[in-house]
């Protein structure tokens, strides 16, 4: 794993949002989104990340997060190359993302009581939040049985809701991070000891694996028309971030579980970012460290942004830290 272009998009204030082709694009500004993610990464690469990197990389992610934070607990999401914050408060999604990257923080520096406070405000404010994407992305490293019962209770509910014989999913349309939400499920389900909860997320992983393995390798659904109930997935175009979801998934079922079949899918889904897709194109390049932004009908995105070399990088670090790969 190369750090060089994330290097390229480290800005004054976090990690550039987007970028054209290979120059960081400053006009686009910054999202918490990234930062979050870069968190993660920075956290769990320590080792292996340039320590000036490291140090810039955690520097700027947390002071970004701090100066997101509202009184009630939400955070602000969007910011421009000066610093302006360009919304009142952020998505649910960036919040349940910001969590996730504070427990991981939280968990190497157990002695960082600012984070700690942080953290309880944000719990607060999440216990208010519907989405499932966004409970699920915060529980993935939580350790308050009020979250994870919160989170686990919403994807039953939307499961038996929508689900029937042929759609064994949460929501009637799947979208974007989809392996988010059994993964959750696996968490949830294994730390609550919930029988149900393991086996709704046995059937939504590998029911979500039967539509995006079709031919041998990994098909993320496209963002052009997503997979609605009744319909069949849109092929293009497909998302780094999509195909890293399904690796984290795949590897969090196979540690809780030790099924080998998710092991596999783990690193078939890893493979995609490699060449083993529909073109036959890697959209990571291991000897620069960059990663396009999508898999189109003509082939790569040629632009780079955030959300997908990290998107790789987690990935990657799911695989090492579970001994899937060296």
């Amino acid at each position: 794993m190369r750090f060089d272009y994330l290097q390229r998009m480290l800005g004054p204030l976090g990690v550039w949002q987007h970028a054209n082709l290979r120059t960081p694009a400053p006009e686009h500004g910054y999202s918490i989104d990234d930062q979050a993610r870069a968190l993660i990464v920075a956290t769990l690469a320590k080792e292996q990340m340039p320590p000036a990197l490291h140090a810039a990389l955690t520097d700027r992610c947390m002071r970004y997060i701090r100066s997101a934070l509202l009184p009630g607990g939400r955070v602000r999401n969007f910011r421009s190359a000066q610093g302006r914050w360009l919304e009142a408060v952020g998505s649910d999604d960036a919040l349940g993302r910001t969590l996730w990257a504070l427990y991981v923080w939280q968990k190497a520096h157990p002695s960082d009581r600012a984070a700690g406070n942080m953290i309880r405000r944000m719990e607060q404010a999440m216990m208010d939040v519907h989405s499932p994407r966004a409970l699920a992305f915060a529980v993935l490293h939580t350790e308050s049985t009020s979250l994870l019962r919160r989170a686990l209770d919403k994807l039953l509910s939307g499961y038996r809701h929508h689900s029937d014989h042929e759609w064994h999913w949460f929501e009637p349309v799947v979208t974007y991070e989809n392996a988010r939400l059994p993964q959750a499920l696996f968490v949830a389900g294994y730390r609550l000891n919930h029988a149900e909860a393991m086996d709704t997320a046995h059937t939504t992983l590998r029911w979500l694996i039967q539509h995006t393995f079709p031919e041998g390798h990994h098909r993320p659904i496209g963002n052009h028309g997503w997979l609605v109930k009744g319909d069949k997935p849109a092929q293009w175009d497909q998302q780094p971030v999509d195909a890293g979801a399904m690796v984290e998934a795949c590897a969090t079922a196979y540690v809780l579980t030790h099924d080998a079949f998710y092991r596999d899918h783990s690193l078939l889904a890893y493979e995609w970012y490699l060449g083993k897709n529909d073109h036959r194109l890697a959209v990571y390049e291991t000897d620069t460290g960059f990663c396009h932004d999508a898999l189109t009908p003509h082939g790569l995105n040629l632009n780079g942004g955030a959300e997908s070399i990290l998107s790789f990088m987690l990935a990657h670090l799911a695989l090492h830290t579970h001994n899937i790969i060296p």
